[in-house]
């Protein structure tokens, strides 16, 4: 039995049109009319020229009037990522991930602006996209460190992403795959913005568990040792991240300590594989 399809959220527009399954922000409609990201065949072409970002797939810049978007194809990862790439049995996928991405803002999560989904079948499959705001400025953890960035900017963004995670905990966000690479940080003047971004298969609901959450920090720790950038974090980035995540919650700080010594004999089983 298929999935049902995700409750469209405030101030966005549920749409049928050129075949395609779509679900828009009300407010930007006409400009992504007039952009052509409802029509599957303007998009295809469209990622077909992308040379924005890469990650799993690269992404495209599309101008929205005073605004700009970031379109990504969804794509498979795991095992079967390379076979299947964006094949999917429904069209759920993006759509609710769009739907997950408005839930997380509206409870006060630090995550991008949503702004289209869509599915469209392909032969027997379902191909989709995601669109949000283009973050100005801002670049992913990964590419951050690799800039060289001084060691008290390190510090000052490592204290941002803890906070920036508190807060997406906080409103019930569930992340599957936490890495360095899907947390955009932005420097400005004295202070540093980070965003959790690719909630493909994120969850909102209840706060997560002290087991869930040390699960995800020890995710992301392990993709800084696995792209080889634990030393350029260093001891007092590390620090400053955990002293920001848990702020004054003496409670909370006990019960992720308790389940380190379990996620650090996690992370050197996973450390085996590279």
């Amino acid at each position: 039995m298929s999935p049902p399809a995700p409750a469209t959220p405030p101030g966005f527009s549920a749409i049928r049109e050129h075949g395609a399954r779509w679900i828009a922000a009300a407010a930007h409609l006409d400009a992504l009319r007039a952009a052509g990201l409802l029509d599957p065949a303007r998009v295809e072409k469209l990622l077909a020229t992308a040379t924005g970002a890469a990650g799993r797939a690269t992404t495209a810049l599309v101008p929205l009037g005073a605004l700009a978007c970031v379109v990504r194809p969804v794509t498979r990862g795991g095992v079967f990522g390379p076979w299947l790439g964006r094949a999917f049995v429904n069209p759920w996928r993006p759509l609710d991930e769009l739907a997950v991405t408005a839930r997380l803002a509206a409870a006060g999560a630090p995550v991008p602006d949503a702004v289209l989904a869509g599915a469209w079948r392909r032969g027997l499959a379902w191909n989709g996209i995601v669109a949000t705001r283009f973050e100005a400025g801002a670049r992913d953890g990964e590419r951050y460190l690799r800039d060289g960035p001084a060691a008290a900017r390190i510090a000052r963004a490592a204290a941002s992403a803890g906070a920036a995670v508190r807060r997406f905990h906080d409103a019930g966000g569930r992340h599957p795959d936490l890495h360095v690479k899907n947390l955009l940080v932005r420097d400005r003047d004295d202070a540093c913005d980070v965003i959790v971004i690719d909630l493909d298969r994120a969850r909102c609901g209840v706060p997560p568990g002290a087991r869930e959450r040390m699960r995800e920090l020890m995710r992301l720790h392990r993709s800084l040792r696995k792209r080889d950038l634990l030393g350029s974090v260093g001891e007092r980035g590390c620090a400053r991240f955990f002293g920001a995540y848990v702020g004054g919650d003496r409670g909370l700080r006990t019960a992720l300590l308790a389940r380190l010594p379990a996620e650090r004999r996690r992370n050197a089983l996973h450390a085996l594989r590279y």
